[in-house]
């Protein structure tokens, strides 16, 4: 059975269903020798708003033939021509047409030709096919769309919550989302990051961090402390006792993955990130990220904040970027100004988190909120133990 070939006949006996399926499928979708058949029903479809086999057959005449073709063919599979197998048709082209063109690249990465400096964009290109447009690319009368939220009344908005329950009354994470966590060297943007990442994955999201300053090792022992409420040095000296160790039998069962990125771009860390279906990547830090066609540090810094922005919307997934922040930002309350080399930061991310201070005077901002007040967030960190606890005061709207 060609689908292809039925999905064009089916549109073709059943044109109210073309909505369903045209603004989704692209030219590239289709062999050669279908390519003209779909550039045809595509074509008139735009022009007219409506498919007609009939005008089609009269617009198109040399691709009649090919045109007849396909809706007799999908008559002849006695197939129920339904939205639903429609839309279910479709998705598989697509998942079709992205797997030939992996295998290209694929093909291409180990071509003699190939130099390891062409590595890395192909690597980009290998993720990018395997994103399937999550975008509803076509039109939406405002009633379907009031339709739609009133069919959804029941249904709970989908949060990803950072286990910290101070920060989740004010900060609501959504899939596809961009949160920066910023601060200077020793603020607690590591601690505070792994502490989300196992609470995350202690609510079933499946999470991956990515460093690319700190080894594995020295991130576990970090967690090590934080779970058990012990210091960091006793974890390092090994004396925590072993009964104390036994309580750690719960971080076997999380779908926490740490991995090292040294060197890597944000190209690399999409691939990883969607060959481990992941929920929620963490990356420590994204100044670090690779870019290598930028010509300055500023035009890296841009490159990188739309990068990442760019692998969250396209993948659903959560993507959580620690930041580093100027000096200035070290003798004052932070804000997004003192996120370093680039203003691109602050305008990508839906939120941004700053870190300052010491135990003694510790500050925990939310500088940007797109779904929520902005202001100082009660909390403080426990930096011998690397936890991160609510204090009682109130958050303060800006």
């Amino acid at each position: 059975m060609n689908l292809h070939k039925i999905l064009l006949g089916a549109l073709l006996i059943k044109p109210n269903l073309a909505p369903y399926a045209l603004p989704d499928l692209e030219i590239e979708h289709f062999p050669p020798d279908l390519q003209p058949v779909f550039a045809a029903l595509s074509g008139l479809w735009n022009a007219k708003g409506k498919l007609d086999a009939v005008a089609a057959c009269a617009r198109y005449p040399e691709q009649k033939t090919a045109i007849l073709d396909c809706a007799q063919e999908c008559e002849a599979e006695c197939i129920r021509i339904t939205r639903g197998n429609v839309e279910n048709w479709t998705q598989i082209i697509r998942e079709q047409a992205a797997l030939t063109r992996f295998q290209s690249l694929a093909l291409q990465a180990g071509s003699a030709l190939t130099t390891f400096a062409d590595l890395p964009d192909l690597y980009s290109q290998m993720g990018e096919a395997l994103t399937l447009d999550r975008e509803e690319q076509d039109f939406k009368p405002i009633g379907e769309l009031v339709d739609n939220y009133i069919r959804r009344l029941d249904e709970k908005t989908e949060y990803v919550p950072t286990g910290i329950a101070v920060l989740d009354r004010n900060l609501h994470l959504s899939p596809g989302n961009l949160f920066i966590i910023g601060g200077r060297p020793s603020a607690g943007k590591t601690a505070l990051s792994l502490q989300i990442a196992c609470e995350q994955a202690r609510r079933g999201f499946r999470v991956c961090y990515f460093s690319l300053e700190t080894d594995p090792d020295t991130l576990t022992a970090r967690i090590i402390a934080n779970r058990l409420a012990v210091p960091l040095a006793d974890v390092k000296a090994k004396t925590v006792p072993q009964s104390d160790l036994d309580d750690l039998a719960e971080l076997h069962k999380l779908p926490l993955y740490i991995r090292s990125a040294s060197g890597k771009g944000a190209g690399w860390i999409k691939a990883q990130a969607q060959r481990m279906k992941a929920q929620v990547i963490f990356i420590d830090y994204l100044q670090l990220l690779t870019a290598s066609k930028a010509k300055d540090r500023y035009q890296q810094i841009t490159s990188i904040s739309i990068a990442l922005h760019e692998l969250a919307q396209t993948t659903g997934i959560l993507v959580v970027a620690l930041a580093q922040l100027n000096r200035n930002a070290a003798h004052a309350s932070p804000s997004t100004a003192d996120l370093k080399e680039s203003g691109q930061l602050e305008q990508d991310a839906d939120a941004i988190l700053l870190l300052s201070g010491d135990e003694a005077k510790y500050q925990a901002i939310l500088a940007k909120n797109k779904e929520g007040r902005v202001g100082e967030i009660p909390l403080t960190f426990d930096k011998p133990r690397q936890r991160f606890l609510a204090v009682t005061s109130e958050l303060e709207g800006r």
